[in-house]
Parts: C-alpha cells; structure tokens; sequence
C-alpha cells in the first residue's frame, strides 16, 4: 500500500523542506545572531512579529549559525493545508526525513500509515518521530516558518507534544506574525524559551545605516539616514522598499520628506511609488504571477503568456524585488508575503476581470503537472467549482488503490457538498475511502448518495456491482456474511470486466465468507485463482488480505506449513510495499503471531502481537482483533502479568460492544473464563460466561462459531463448579460438530479440554487414552501450545504417558508419538515461565542486564527490536517484582540477590 501523497517530480521540488536561500540585499543581524547565541540550547526559540520585519531572514541566519556548529536543519515552511493535522504530521516527517536520512524509512513509514487511519495514528506517529530524533547523533534543529497559518488546535497540541517530550538534542525554531498560542509562559520559567519579537527585530540606526549605505550602495546624508530611520522605525520591509525608491531618485531628502511611517501607510507609497517606476513589461509579469503562492519559470510562462519567465524571475531577483529564491537550484521562487498582498490589492483593483483567469491558468499548469492539491487550490480561487471537482474525480480511485485514503477525503473535503453530491464516480471513490477506514456511517452515506444519483440502466451495471461490493466490504468489517456473497457475486462472475481491484477486493470477501462458512478448500482454491488478480492490482492491500485468508483457511485445517507459508509471505509483502508499520503489516503481523505462538515460538509471537497492537487493535476483520486481545492476553497471563493480562480482555470486550461484534466478545470472553479458572475464581468465571453472546443474532457461520465458542467456555465453568459430567456431553457434542465441519484447529483445542474434564472427574485411563490419541496430531503439526495451554491437568496426565512411552505396548499403540518428543514436552510443561528465585522471565532478565550496563530504553528497544513502549511495559513489570521504584534500584537489587545481570 504505498501511500506518498505528496507531489512528486522535479517540478516539486520540495521547496517547503528547504530554507530560502537569501544572498542579496540581507545584512548579517549580528546583534540578534549574539543574543541567541548567548541563549545556547534554549529548547525553543519564538521570532514573531509582523509582516516585513525579517523573521524568516533572523531564522535562515541562526541555523547558519547552528550548522557551522555541527547541527543539523530542519525546515517546514507551512501552508495553510497544514491546519489539517494530517497534513501537518505528513509534511513534518518528511521535513525530518531529509534532514535525518538514518530514520528515512521508518519516518517514511509512518508518513504512509497516516494515510490509512489519521485518527489513530498522530500520537503514535509523534512518538516515534521523537524516538527517532532521539537516535540521532548530534543536535537537530526543527524549524516552523509562518506558524500564525496553524489555527488548529490538534495542530496546536501536536507541536506542544514535541516540545514537552523533546529529547536533549532537538531544538525547535518557530517565526509567527502573531505570539503563538503556546505554553510560553511555562517554558520560560523552565529556562527553554527565547523570543524575539517585532521592538527586537526592528533596524537600529545603525543597522539602518548600513542597510542603506553599505549594502544598497546609497549617498545619503546622516540626518536623512536618521529620518528614514524614525520614519520607517526599523521596519525592514519598508527600507528595502525606501532603497528601491531612492535608487535613480534626484532629490533623496525631497522624496524621504514625503513619507511618514503611520500606520505603516509607508508600505502603501513607497510600493506604489517602486511600481510605478517600473518598465511596463516588468509591472504587467508582477501582477501576472502574483496569484501563485511559489513560481518557477514555466508557471511564469503559463501565467504571463511569455516564453521567458525563468529570465524574468532572476530579473526581478536581480532588482531586488522582494523575490527569493525557494532552492539552490534557483528553480522555485516566492515573492514575500506583504509584496504579494500588495500585488494581489493593485490586481484586484485595477484588472479584477482577469483575476479568475490567472488563477484558472495557474490550475491548468499545476493539473498538467499531478499537482492535484494546487490545482484544485487555484480552480477553486477561479470559482470554477466544476473544474476543481473533476481534479479530485480524475485522481480519486488512484488514491484509494494507492491507499491515500486521508488525503483524497482531504481533496473532496474543499469542495462544496453540492459538487460531491452530483458526482458517481467521486461518491464511489469516497465510499471506498471510508470504507477503508472503516468509518462504516460515512460509507454508507456515500453510498446512498451514489445509488440516488446512479440511473438504474444497463449501462451502469458496472457501477452498482461496483457499490454492492463495497457494500460488502463494509459487512465483513463489520463481521457480518449474511449479504456478502450475494452482494460480490456479479463482479466474480464478470471478472474480466470489471478492474482488478474490485474483483480483487470481492475475491477476499467471498474467502472470508467461504472461510467462516466452514469451506476451507474453496478459500484456499478461491486464492489459488487470485493470484494473478491480486498482481495487477495497484498496491499490496488486496494481496494481503488475501494471503492472510488463506492463512487463515489452511491453519483451520492444521495445514501449518501452508498457513505459516501464507502469514509470512502476508508480513514480507506489507512490510515492502506499505512499510513496517503500516496497517496492511500490523494485520499480518496478528495473525502470525497467534500462529507462532501455537507453535511454540512465544518470544517471536509476542514481539509481532505487541506490534500489531501499537496503533490500537480496533482495525481489520474480527480475525485480527482476537489475535491482538485474546492471545497476547494469554502470553501476557503466561508471562505472570495478570493484571496486564485482564486489561488486554477488558478492553477487547469494550471494543466489541462498541463496535456491535459478538464474535470478538465471545472470544475475549472464554480467554477470560480460562485465566479466571486457572486462577480459581469460579464465580467469577460463570458470571462472565453467562453474559457472552450466543449466536442467535448473527446469521450463518459466524453465528455458529459464536455459539462454538460459548460451548467450550460453558463446559469449562461448570467442569470447574463440578458437573463433570454436563462438560463432558457439552464437548462431546462440540467436537463432533467440528470435526463434521472441517474445523480441525477448533476440534483439537476442544478435545484437550475433554481430557482436562476428564482428568477433573478422576477418570484417569480415559484422560490418558484421550490425550495419547491427540498426541500424534501435535507431533505432526507442531501446536505443543494447544496442549500446554490446558493447564496443571494436562501436565499431570502427561506425566503419566511418559512413565509408559518406554514401553512396548507405547511404541506398539503409538509409533508416531517418540518417548523424546513426550519428554521434551513434560519438560517443556515443567519449566516455570518465571524463575524461582526472582519472579523475572528470560526477557526481564535480558533488559535488566542491558539497564544494569548503562543502555538507555531506546538502545534496549532497538536492541530487541520493540518498542519503547514495549520496554517500559517490561520495566514495570521488573520493578513490581523486585519490589524496586527506578533503574538503579531494580539493578542494586537484583545484584545483591545474586541475579546474573
């Protein structure tokens, strides 16, 4: 799922990453440069004033400054789309991705995630980006130019985060025409604050004198020189504009007697007295391209009708026009802000007619480009609202198919709602979008207004199968089948019809139905036959859904090799094409991990279900949020953090009320009855159990999983309250329903438990008859967790097979099942997951060591690759054990108890 949605080409440029490149006409603000230097790491540095007072110039200058000391820049020139928080993290990362090639592709990876789920994400995406500064070695410094464009309060907070969890070696610069609307007040006290306002940035006499003097190359006498400073009172905007006037002027006390500085109405004449000097082509280009927020040469053609806009822009540089160049390359320009407001008043008030064409042309220049944002800026500006609307229609299913979900609701969020509405084929595209979001409301919104603009004509048959399919979609999300197939039907049956990724996406849903109908073949086959569907579609989403359904199929079939071939080729895929982080990589990583960890590979299952968890687990189908709650809740119970363990169900039920998904519920809930039970609390476990769903309200499969799913919970509480008898038939009953189903996973987990509640109702050769039975299956299939997991019970009979596995009768009865391998699972089942003496797991004891030698968390998370809130969790978990507050303690502790650390 590649998701970079920022223009791309060399026509971009990337001028808002890079800091304007100012040589002429700029003197060196020694006196501010000293007064920040003397300031030395000051965590922020504020410069607000208004317009025309050289904020932007005191900011290129300081990080000069900074470079020389070996600091690295960072620089985000904000446009006014960067109140949209999106927007303003995406440009973020990629402001701190060119500075800091070493976090390339993990900040590059989060920038395509915050195109899956914005929502979910920014917290996350800040916390990593801190993380990654953090690594740096060296001093970064992070600048925000034109920080009074931000009005969003999420935007507002996002930059509050940086500054209060910055690490030691970032430092952030911000320029404002306005005082910020930040925590100040609190940083200055803390000693992390400078600011420099307009009094601050104002030319002393001095500075006046050789502005004028020194570096514009004017014969002035000193009172003159005096006057202008008083008159203009050091506003820099306004003795660029006096050098200008008095460059080719007679009589420079004449014209300087004929200004005041009064509310700045300075900036007014001397604007009209420079403009009206100019050579008429001159003028007619300023107010041709004034309409563009930044201009290179062929926009300039296109705008003006010329053929020489790149000479004309290093004209208007050369007479110091208030053009900067935006690059080194000289390639992109802007004219400073109070200029081009200046020309934009002169244009509205004496050609107001060509206003809308300037700006239709500027959108025609962008569009031809692909830079859909500002075309659609422009069209809109030109009030052509149809033009604008057919931007975002022609690029809006490439961004879904890119997985740029965020930014195309982005796009279609400027327009009217009336020009949305009228739209099909830009309805469909925001249907697809939220449906991948999983904003189910706002899908299906979409979709009405699609099908009452939509003509029910044959014609248009290819556009309502197209919406049933992601009506289809919005089921599945929503764990519903009951519709699905119907409703995906036409698009597999017309397949070489209708694009790859829509029958691709209706590939998917009808495996997911196949699979939860309990045809496992025909999922597998159904797969089989997209493969080829899934290589011509744009982006990895629908190839990854697919091979994780696939996995899915072949693991309910005990096909491990299959499944774990599947899984793992889900997680590569991902992880290459959308990044490590992203959502298509996180939904992957669940699933493998349940599958690993019933192969007995704890460590590695828990790494990758702690990272399919770190942007929350409330995505994809149910299939990944049992994964996410219910197994890494049992390695967290398994691993002595109940508590941990408790929270993860809590929360997985809480979603699954919210979200109206009883499958979930009732599959966090029997994980919860079965730690309650292990744990003794009878009660409580029976109280859970009767207030999980039955399947009553869901229809087909699903519904009898559900109800699957309560049976063996129910048998457990009343084995546990001693009915053995009762949980006896219970799973009797159940087992022969899964193994008529195919459901061979689900049957040997049941038939585990009927040993156990045999082994409760002291029927002890039925309990070892049972589970030797089941043991050549676990030796086939390697799912030695799928027995462990049975408890005290399972490990007392198993004690017990191992006393006869040396015998002839054993190796007669049970040729697939060696007297090692049963040793090596006794042994197995006896080693306490936490050692004697201390409470610590193997892992605890790994990041104790690496604290006791001085790693900071962000070594130990890389050293282990986690994260660092993976770490903290297992750092609160260590100083619970021993009884510790901090890291110094938990180490003098565990030396002095002798452990190896």
């Amino acid at each position: 799922m590649p998701s970079t949605s920022a223009p791309s080409g060399s026509l971009h440029a990337s001028t808002r990453f890079r800091a304007p490149t100012y040589v002429r006409n700029v003197i060196e603000r020694e006196r501010l440069l000293d007064a920040l230097g003397e300031g030395g790491g000051r965590a922020l540095v504020v410069i607000h004033a208004p317009a025309g007072y050289g904020k932007t110039t005191l900011a290129v200058q300081w990080l000069r400054v900074l470079a020389d000391g070996g600091a690295v820049p960072a620089w985000l020139g904000l446009h006014r789309d960067d109140n949209d928080p999106h927007w303003f993290l995406f440009h973020l990362l990629e402001a701190v991705r060119r500075a800091v090639p070493a976090a390339g592709d993990v900040l590059g990876d989060l920038r395509d995630l915050l195109e899956q789920n914005v929502e979910d994400t920014q917290t996350y995406a800040l916390s990593v980006l801190l993380e990654q500064i953090g690594r740096h070695d060296g001093r970064l410094v992070l600048t925000f130019d034109d920080w009074h464009l931000i009005e969003d309060a999420q935007v507002h907070r996002a930059l509050v985060h940086l500054l209060d969890f910055a690490p030691p070696n970032l430092s952030v610069v911000l320029t404002s025409r306005v005082r910020p609307r930040l925590p100040l007040s609190r940083l200055r006290v803390r000693g992390q604050l400078i600011e420099i306002d307009a009094d601050t940035l104002r030319f002393d006499l001095a500075e006046t004198r050789s502005f004028l003097v020194d570096l514009n190359g004017l014969r002035l006498e000193p009172e003159d020189i005096a006057r202008v400073s008083v008159s203009t009172d050091g506003w820099v905007a306004a003795l660029q504009l006096v050098s200008l006037s008095l460059r080719d002027c007679a009589d420079p006390t004449d014209l300087i007697g004929g200004f005041s500085g009064r509310d700045h109405s300075i900036g007014e004449y001397l604007a009209e007295n420079v403009l009206d000097a100019l050579p008429g082509d001159i003028l007619a280009f300023l107010l041709d391209t004034c309409v563009g927020d930044r201009l290179c040469g062929e926009l300039a053609d296109a705008l003006s009708g010329r053929t020489d806009g790149q000479a004309m822009l290093e004209e208007l540089e050369r007479r110091d026009l208030f053009l900067r160049p935006l690059d080194p390359e000289r390639q992109w320009f802007r004219y400073h802000h109070l200029f081009a407001d200046y020309l934009r008043r002169r244009l509205e008030r004496d050609q107001r007619d060509r206003v809308a064409g300037l700006h239709r042309r500027a959108a025609q220049w962008f569009a031809a480009h692909d830079l859909v944002s500002e075309a659609v800026s422009h069209a809109l500006a030109a009030g052509d609202v149809a033009m604008a609307t057919d931007l975002v229609e022609r690029h809006a299913m490439a961004q879904v198919e890119h997985s740029r979900m965020v930014s195309l609701l982005g796009l279609i969020g400027r327009l009217p709602a009336a020009a949305v509405s009228e739209r099909p084929r830009l309805l469909m595209a925001l249907a697809w979008a939220n449906c991948l979001l999983q904003r189910s409301t706002a899908a299906e919104l979409a979709l009405e207004d699609l099908r009452r603009v939509l003509p029910p004509a044959p014609e248009q048959q290819d556009m309502h199968s197209e919406a049933d399919v992601v009506q289809a979609c919005i089921d599945i999300y929503g764990d519903r089948i009951d519709r699905a197939e119907g409703l995906v039907a036409l698009s597999l049956q017309r397949r070489d019809v209708y694009r790859p990724w829509v029958v691709a996406v209706a590939a998917n849903i009808q495996s997911f139905c196949d699979i939860h109908s309990m045809r496992f073949e025909t999922a597998l086959a159904r797969q089989r036959w997209a493969a080829r569907i899934h290589q011509r579609t744009v982006g990895p989403f629908a190839a990854v859904y697919g091979r994780c359904f696939a996995g899915i199929a072949a693991f309910a079939q005990l096909d491990l090799p299959a499944a774990q071939g599947h899984l793992a080729g889900a997680v590569e895929l991902a992880r290459t094409s959308a990044g490590r982080r992203s959502h298509a990589a996180q939904l992957a990583s669940a699933l493998l991990g349940e599958l690993l960890y019933e192969l007995g590979e704890i460590d590695q299952a828990e790494r990758l279900l702690e990272e399919s968890r770190e942007l929350g687990a409330e995505s994809g189908v149910v299939d990944f949020m049992i994964a996410s709650y219910a197994v890494l809740a049992r390695i967290r119970a398994n691993r002595g953090a109940a508590v941990d363990a408790a929270e993860l169900l809590a929360e997985g039920v809480k979603v699954a009320e919210r979200l109206a998904l009883p499958r979930l519920h009732a599959a966090v809930a029997s994980e919860r009855i079965r730690q309650l039970l292990l744990a003794r609390r009878i009660a409580e476990a029976r109280r859970v159990a009767e207030a999980m769903p039955d399947g009553s309200s869901t229809e087909g499969g699903l519904g009898i999983t559900i109800d699957q799913i309560r049976t063996g919970a129910l048998a457990a509480v009343m084995s546990a309250e001693g009915d053995r008898d009762g949980a006896v038939a219970l799973l009797d009953e159940l087992i022969d329903d899964l193994q008529r189903r195919g459901q061979f996973r689900a049957r040997l987990a049941a038939a585990v438990q009927r040993v156990v509640v045999l082994e409760q109702a002291a029927h002890r050769m039925a309990a070892e008859r049972a589970l030797a039975d089941l043991l050549g299956q676990v030796v086939a299939t390697g799912l030695r967790r799928t027995v462990l997991d049975g408890g005290p019970d399972i490990v007392t009979v198993l004690d017990r097979l191992l006393a006869q596995a040396g015998t002839r009768a054993w190796a007669r009865a049970h040729p697939d099942v060696p007297r090692d391998w049963l040793a090596a699972l006794v042994a197995q089942a006896g080693d306490d997951p936490e050692t004697p003496s201390s409470g610590l797991t193997a892992r605890e004891l790994d990041i104790l060591r690496m604290v006791g030698s001085g790693r900071t968390n962000q070594q130990i998370a890389t050293s282990l690759t986690v994260t660092v809130n993976t770490v903290k969790w297992y750092l609160k978990n260590i100083y619970t054990k021993l009884g510790a507050t901090n890291r110094t303690e938990a180490t003098a502790i565990a030396r002095r108890e002798g452990l190896p650390v």
